[in-house]
């Protein structure tokens, strides 16, 4: 295997000709010091490298200024390593905090940066808004969806080993000399198994692949920091899992070199066994126009090939949302049409030379591309998400207005938006918005008509929660009108129903009239939307409050108008047949019918003979036969008087004569 280490080895010789040493090379954030720029990163060792000299920065002595990503408006990366200075500070009037160290620690930076936590615990310092991605070189750790890991290369994680006989090895080797318990022994042959840092994404996902976690591991194993050979591979024997990318960078001299005493001890990387493969091991690199390059095959091994990852808030790429970051998007996403500034050639070529494989889903944010999604990583954290707000809807013309309450009860992560979306019968998305917390009304104008169904959610810095749901038709609204006039009972009241639009439709259908509960007459409109319903005759003499409902149709909403209707007694008439003579000594009999429209009078006759009543009697079918006393001899003037009823009016009828004889 060809190691390039000339030119290290002469910088190294002539520093300590000047009376100077480097224990180990220099650590990089972005330069110069005292550089302060709008996307802040964090974590994982692995990818600092690459992120540094695609932030623009010096890298081993290579400046990549010329080629620095930055979003449309400018907005460029400041990339801190995983390891330096005890602290940072990435904001120019920010806190000074502890520097995050590895995948883990740099998620849980960016989870304490949305919450406004302490990190790294509670004895540390609040960080509200200092970070605003983490670098990692795995996947979530927590499930959620508070933040998307969007790929943007490939790598792989390899095996590095010193001395004879680990030259080939198998995931099941690997899992029984790294497994709790193991007597650490390879064919035979003690070795000397070494892991990287807690919180090391590649440790995570070694042990991983090899069907191990922190539960199962030897934990008495040495760990040093992650993709250092130096710190590892001290003596024969030793092996320690490591970023193939890393591998590639540093003995290119592309990346700072934590590893060139390991190589020249004798230290590289094993072939693998890898899973799946029916021929024999694979070795992790090749040798490419004298340089270290990656083997495809290896990188894409499902076991041990791995995509690395750029995390971002997942409402800061959200681009209906209000907390959507344009810059945080141009730089990482690809979508559609639009390309991550992490995936234009001249970043694809930086990403090569540092030892990753490029990936057509650079900059995904498909579920089903690679990208991950995971909660926030913050432990004892509350992970619920809201409950449903209290939704009530209320349909206009040809429009939609929503009201909501808070979910109740609140959520230990309060609400920080609410997400309203409309869809069509369909389920097509019409229309989303995405609102503060302090908005519980939004309305929906100018829809088509159709069937729609809208949805409400509010969320938290966890994730959206459950969605309240409402679903029914818009239409066009109507107006009603309804003129009643003033009836006698025993005639037919009628209500005269108009119903109107602003849209040019004609309205159609059924039109109901109610007094309280009960439906008094029904009609269907006619061509120019009008209608006259008679109700019933025998409506009490009063007045009635009506309610007159149009019922709508395939395009119009109902409505309702009130109407007022005065009931009031009939106007009878009386008529009255007797006998023009009679003997004094016999009784005259009278007889009287009352009659009225659409009624038959009830109630009682009186027979007056001036002022003096002389005989009465009660109807009955509208008439009755009265027997007078007996008359003195002379002329008699003689009425009958209706005394009326609660639906007719008292009438007198017209005066007769009888003469008594």
């Amino acid at each position: 295997m060809r190691r390039t280490r000339s030119t290290a080895t002469l910088v190294a010789a002539a520093v300590v000709a000047g009376g100077m040493a480097l224990a180990s090379p220099a650590y990089a954030d972005p330069t110069p010091a005292g550089t302060f720029r709008q996307l802040v990163g964090v974590g994982s060792d692995t990818t600092q490298d690459v992120l540094n000299a695609l932030a623009g920065d010096t890298v081993n002595g290579t400046s990549y200024a010329g080629t620095a990503v930055k979003s449309t408006s400018g907005a460029g990366i400041a990339s801190y390593d995983a390891i330096g200075t005890a602290t940072v500070q990435t904001r120019p009037a920010g806190p000074t905090f502890t520097r995050p160290n590895g995948s883990g620690n740099g998620r849980a930076a960016l989870s304490m940066s949305l919450t406004g936590d302490k990190f790294p615990n509670s004895a540390g310092v609040a960080i509200p808004g200092q970070v605003d991605f983490a670098r990692s070189s795995s996947g979530p750790s927590v499930s959620g969806t508070a933040l998307t890991y969007i790929p943007f290369a490939r790598d792989a994680v390899g095996i590095a080993v010193r001395g004879s006989g680990l030259d080939s090895l198998t995931a099941d080797q690997l899992h029984d000399v790294y497994a709790a318990g193991s007597t650490h022994q390879i064919n035979g042959q003690t070795v000397h198994p070494v892991l990287p840092q807690s919180g090391s994404g590649t440790r995570k996902f070694f042990l991983a692949a090899i069907g191990l976690n922190e539960n199962t591991v030897d934990t008495s194993l040495p760990t040093v920091q992650e993709n250092q050979a130096n710190a590892a591979l001290t003596q024969d024997g030793t092996l320690v899992p490591f970023s193939v990318g890393s591998w590639i960078a540093q003995n290119n001299g592309i990346a700072p070199d934590y590893s060139d005493t390991a190589v020249a001890a004798g230290a590289h990387l094993a072939g693998v066994k890898l899973p799946g493969d029916t021929g024999g091991v694979t070795s992790p690199v090749t040798t490419v126009d004298g340089e270290l390059a990656p083997v495809s095959h290896y990188y894409e091994n499902s076991t041990f090939g791995r995509d690395v990852y750029n995390v971002v808030p997942s409402r800061a790429i959200d681009t209906s949302g209000i907390f959507f970051d344009k810059d945080l998007y141009d730089v990482f996403v690809t979508s559609g049409t639009h390309e991550a500034a992490l995936a234009s050639d001249n970043a694809e070529k930086v990403i090569a030379d540092f030892g990753f494989l490029n990936e057509a889903y650079n900059g995904s944010v498909n579920l089903a591309k690679h990208a991950k999604v995971g909660g926030l990583e913050i432990s004892g954290l509350d992970t619920s998400t809201p409950a449903a707000p209290t939704l009530k809807a209320t349909r206009g013309d040809a429009s939609l207005k929503l009201n909501w309450t808070a979910p109740s009860p609140a959520p230990a992560q309060a609400v920080t938006d609410y997400r309203v979306t409309l869809k069509d019968a369909d389920g097509a998305l019409v229309a989303t918005k995405d609102l503060p917390a302090s908005t519980t009304t939004y309305s929906f104008t100018g829809l088509a008509l159709g069937t729609y169904t809208a949805e409400v959610t509010a969320a938290n810095l966890n994730g959206p929660g459950t969605a309240a749901i409402w679903t029914g038709a818009v239409k066009y609204t109507s107006s009603t009108k309804a003129t009643t006039a003033t009836t006698a009972y025993g005639k037919t009241p009628k209500v005269t129903v108009t119903v109107t639009d602003s849209h040019a439709v004609a309205p159609g259908g059924k039109v109901t009239v109610k007094e309280g509960a009960t439906i008094l007459g029904t009609g269907n409109l006619d061509a120019s939307g009008k209608v006259t319903i008679g109700l019933s005759n025998h409506l009490k003499v009063a007045t009635h409050t009506l309610t007159v409902s149009y019922g709508g149709s395939a395009k119009l909403y109902g409505s309702s108008a009130t109407a007022t209707l005065k009931i009031t007694k009939a106007t009878p008439s009386v008529a009255t047949t007797a006998p023009t003579s009679i003997s004094h000594t016999a009784h005259a009999k009278v007889t009287v019918k009352v009659t009225a429209p659409g009624t038959t009078p009830t109630g009682t006759v009186r027979i007056y003979e001036g002022t003096r009543v002389i005989a009465t009697a009660t109807l009955s079918g509208g008439k009755v036969t009265i027997t007078l006393p007996k008359l003195p001899k002379g002329r008699h003037t003689l009425h009958a008087s209706y005394a009326g009823s609660s639906t007719v009016n008292a009438r007198n009828g017209a005066a007769f004569t009888i003469k008594s004889t």
